[in-house]
């Protein structure tokens, strides 16, 4: 497992930003308005947002594609 920094004063959807991943757990305290939180190794950092209601890595909503006037 790897620790994920999700960032409390950044907000991405109904949660968080990840801001940083670590192979392990810092021996140093966070800020106040961050928190490490074990994640899957697949994680990427600003590749998904961390949801408090439900303590998940979510996938960012894919934007409908831009149509062109024709």
């Amino acid at each position: 497992m790897k620790y994920a920094l999700v960032c409390k004063n950044e907000p991405r959807e109904q949660g968080y930003r990840v801001a940083e991943i670590v192979d392990t757990l810092p021996s140093f305290e966070p800020a106040p308005d961050h928190q490490w939180i074990e994640c899957a190794d697949d994680l990427l950092a600003d590749a998904k947002w961390f949801d408090p209601s439900d303590n998940t890595f979510k996938d960012f909503p894919i934007p409908d594609p831009v149509k062109k006037p024709v």
